[in-house]
């Protein structure tokens, strides 16, 4: 490795991360007009970090379901609209969506049991897995990026 290959690495991981950001920004902003009570969780959070770091917020986020789940009367019908979201958004578990959802909320919430029954089908799915209840099959298996193969290539382990 040298400084030339160090930046050539960043600049690809740079690219990258940049074009994943602007997906994840729609889908936050569609929680925002979907959930007026996240709007002031992105105000904070924009506040504390002067721009908007995803994976942070979406861990707000899941900290705010639990709350509401352990304190309001009717949390499946509270987070109805917020959980039929998620599960839309989730998609086919492969975009950079799912990915915010899984190690954001998901793994946010694995021990939060009145949480956890709320979850639809696929967030469910991802929380098995998660927690080593069942296992990955082959065909929710991802394919590697172009651009992380281009890494491996310039550290020399492809």
């Amino acid at each position: 490795m040298n400084d030339r290959t160090d930046k050539e690495i960043l600049e690809l991981i740079d690219a990258w991360s940049r074009s994943l950001v602007p997906e994840q920004a729609g889908f936050i902003r569609g929680l925002a007009d979907l959930e007026p009570e996240i709007r002031p969780l992105i105000a904070e959070h924009v506040h504390d970090y002067d721009e908007i770091l995803p994976t942070l917020l979406m861990s707000d986020i899941a900290r705010w379901v639990t709350r509401v789940a352990r304190d309001h009367e009717d949390p499946p019908a509270r987070l109805a609209p917020l959980f039929a979201r998620l599960e839309d958004a989730w998609g086919d578990g492969q975009n950079p969506v799912s990915d915010l959802i899984a190690v954001s909320f998901v793994e946010n919430i694995f021990d939060e049991s009145e949480v956890v029954k709320l979850l639809g089908p696929k967030l469910a799915r991802h929380y098995r897995i998660h927690t080593g209840q069942e296992k990955v099959r082959s065909d929710e298996k991802r394919p590697i990026p172009n651009i992380v193969e281009q890494v491996l290539k310039k550290l020399g382990r492809s």
